[in-house]
C-alpha cells in the first residue's frame, strides 16, 4: 500500500514543483503583458482571442479525452500488457489529431460568429471585432497542437514522469514574454506577436514531449505499428476506440465545467465595458497560483493514481488516496485563500502595476482577486472529487453536476453583476463552486468512497468528518498566519519599506509562520513527511 501511496505522493510533488515553476514564469509572462497592453481594450482583444483555444484545449485534451482515455489506457496495461496498450494509445492518437485539426479548420471558417458569441459587448465596435477574429484565427492553430501534447502526456504521466508535461507551459511562457518585447503601436492590431507566439510556444511544447518520450522509451516507439497483428486484436482496439468516444461527450463537459464558467464570466463581463475582461483575467490568474500548483497537481496525479486503483479493483486504496487528496488541497488552498482576501491590493499592486497597469486597474483587480479567493479551498476540492469518477469511467455523474454548476453560474453572475460589476461575476464563480464541492462529497459519501458523516472523537482517517475537523484546523492556523503577517505589514510600514520588499517578506514570513505552527499541532498531512522514505517501482 505504501508503495502504491508513493505514486500518487510522487506525481503530486513531481506536478506541484513543475507547475510553480510554470506559475512563476506564468507571472512573469502576464507582468510583462500587463507592461506593455495595461488593462483596456488592448489586453481584453489578446485574452478573448486566447480564451477559444485554451477553452477548446481544456474541454478536448486536458479535460474530456484524457478523462475518458486515462482510466481505459490504464486498465489495459494492468489487464492487457504494455504492447497491446500502447497501440491503442498510438491509434486513437493519430485518430484524436485528426479530429481536432478538422474541429480546427471548422472554428477558422466559422470564427467571425464565434467572436460575436464570445464578445457580445463589442457588437457595436466593427474595428475591434475584426481584431479579435484575426487575432483568434491564428491563436486557434495553438488548440490541436496543444490538445496532442496533453494526450502524450498521459503516457509520460503513466510511466510516473509527470514533470514532463508539468514543464510544457514554462515554454509557453517564455515565448510570449518574448513576443512582448516586438509589440508597438505601429502595428495594426497590436498584440499580434502575443498571437504568433502562442503558436509557436504550442509548437515547441509539442516538440519538446515527442522527444522526452522517445528518450525514455515511453512508448516502445522501435517495437511498435499503428497496424494490429491479428484481426482480433484489430476488433478489440475498435472496441476500446468506442468505449473512448462514447465517455469523451460527457466527459467533455463535465471536466470542462470551470472553463466554461470562465467563458461565461468573459461573454458577461464583455457587457459591462472595456476593462472588465482584463480585470477578472490578471485576478484569476493570481488566483490560479494555489489551484494551478495545488488543484492541477493534485487532478492529474490523482486520476492516474485512482486508475491504477480501479484497474485492480483497490477499493481501500481508492479511499486513502482520495482522502489525503483533499486533506494536501486543505493544507494549500485555505491559507491562500486568506492571504488573497486579506492583501489582496499588494499582491495585485507589486506584480502588475506599472507602464500601461495604473492605480484604477489595480484597485478594480484586487476586487476582483477578493471574490476569487473566496472560492480557492472548493475549486480544489472540486479538482480532488472529480477524479474519483473519472478514474472509474463514470463520465456521466461530472457533466449533470456540470449542468447544475453551469446555469446557477449564469443565474448568479447576472444577479450579482448588477451590484458589484465584475466582482460580482467572480462572486458567482466562487459561490458555485462551494455548491459543486457539497454535491460531490455527498456523492462520494453514497457512493461509499468515503465513510459516513459520523461524530465520533475516535477520527477515522476514511471519515467525512475527518475531513471537517481537518479543515477547521487549517482554518485556525490561516488565521493566526495572517494576525501575524497583519502586525509584520504594520511594522514594516512604519519603516518606509518598500511595496516588493513588503511582499517577499510578507510571504516568507507567512509561509514560516503557517509550516512551523502546523509542524508543531502535527497538521501537516503525514503523507507529505513521509513520501521520501517510500520506494518508488
Amino acid at each position: 500500500m505504501k508503495d502504491k501511496t508513493s505514486f500518487f505522493i510522487k506525481g503530486f510533488t513531481q506536478s506541484a514543483t513543475l507547475t510553480l515553476l510554470s506559475r512563476i514564469s506564468g507571472f512573469m509572462r502576464d507582468i510583462s503583458i500587463a507592461a506593455f497592453l495595461g488593462a483596456g481594450i488592448f489586453s481584453d482583444i489578446f485574452f478573448i482571442a486566447f480564451k477559444l483555444p485554451n477553452l477548446f484545449r481544456r474541454i478536448t485534451a486536458e479535460g474530456a479525452l484524457t478523462s475518458a482515455f486515462l482510466p481505459i489506457y490504464s486498465r489495459l496495461i494492468e489487464k492487457k500488457g504494455d504492447i497491446f496498450a500502447h497501440r491503442f494509445f498510438k491509434v486513437f492518437i493519430l485518430r484524436a489529431s485528426i479530429l481536432l485539426f478538422l474541429l480546427m479548420i471548422v472554428l477558422q471558417i466559422i470564427m467571425p460568429f464565434c467572436i460575436y458569441f464570445l464578445a457580445p459587448g463589442f457588437s457595436d465596435n466593427v474595428s475591434v471585432l475584426e481584431q479579435i477574429t484575426l487575432l483568434t484565427r491564428i491563436t486557434i492553430i495553438f488548440m490541436p497542437i496543444i490538445s496532442i501534447v496533453a494526450l502524450l502526456g498521459v503516457a509520460t504521466n503513466v510511466s510516473g514522469r509527470f514533470w514532463i508535461l508539468s514543464f510544457t507551459p514554462i515554454i509557453l511562457n517564455f515565448c510570449l514574454i518574448i513576443s512582448c518585447f516586438f509589440i508597438n503601436d505601429n502595428l495594426s492590431v497590436k498584440s499580434i506577436p502575443l498571437a504568433i507566439a502562442t503558436v509557436l510556444g504550442g509548437t515547441l511544447q509539442l516538440i519538446f514531449i515527442l522527444i522526452m518520450i522517445k528518450k525514455f522509451g515511453i512508448l516502445e516507439s522501435k517495437n511498435l505499428s499503428f497496424k494490429s497483428n491479428t484481426v482480433i486484436e484489430y476488433k478489440e482496439i475498435k472496441l476500446y476506440l468506442k468505449k473512448t468516444w462514447e465517455k469523451f461527450l460527457p466527459a467533455a463537459f463535465g471536466g470542462g465545467i470551470l472553463q466554461i464558467n470562465l467563458l461565461v464570466d468573459t461573454i458577461l463581463a464583455s457587457l459591462l465595458g472595456f476593462g472588465s475582461v482584463s480585470y477578472l483575467y490578471f485576478a484569476d490568474r493570481i488566483a490560479q497560483l494555489p489551484l494551478g500548483i495545488i488543484g492541477i497537481a493534485l487532478s492529474t496525479a490523482l486520476l492516474t493514481s485512482l486508475s491504477k486503483s480501479t484497474a485492480i479493483s483497490d477499493t481501500k486504496q481508492f479511499s486513502r488516496e482520495l482522502i489525503i487528496s483533499l486533506k494536501i488541497g486543505l493544507f494549500f488552498s485555505i491559507p491562500a485563500s486568506f492571504v488573497f482576501i486579506n492583501f489582496s491590493d499588494l499582491f495585485v499592486k507589486v506584480l502588475f502595476e506599472r507602464g500601461e497597469f495604473s492605480s484604477v486597474e489595480t484597485n478594480q483587480t484586487a476586487q476582483a482577486l477578493i471574490a476569487y479567493a473566496i472560492g480557492i479551498p472548493a475549486f480544489i476540492i472540486l479538482k480532488s472529487c472529480q477524479p474519483a469518477f473519472l478514474a472509474e469511467g463514470n463520465t456521466k455523474t461530472p457533466m449533470y453536476v456540470g449542468l447544475i454548476l453551469l446555469l446557477l453560474n449564469i443565474i448568479f453572475s447576472l444577479i450579482l453583476m448588477n451590484y458589484f460589476m465584475h466582482s460580482g461575476i467572480a462572486l458567482a464563480t466562487s459561490v458555485v463552486s462551494w455548491i459543486g464541492s457539497v454535491i460531490y462529497l455527498i456523492l462520494l459519501t453514497k457512493k461509499r468512497k468515503i465513510s459516513k458523516f459520523e461524530f465520533k472523537l475516535q477520527v477515522d482517517e476514511f471519515n467525512l468528518f475527518a475531513v471537517l475537523v481537518y479543515a477547521l484546523r487549517i482554518v485556525l492556523t490561516s488565521s493566526l498566519m495572517v494576525l501575524a503577517m497583519k502586525y509584520t505589514f504594520y511594522i514594516l510600514n512604519i519603516y518606509n519599506f518598500n511595496e516588493i520588499s513588503i511582499l517577499l517578506l510578507l510571504v516568507l514570513f507567512g509561509l514560516l509562520t503557517y509550516f512551523l505552527t502546523n509542524y508543531f499541532l502535527k497538521y501537516i498531512p503525514q503523507e507529505l513527511l513521509i513520501s521520501k522514505k517510500f520506494k518508488f517501482r
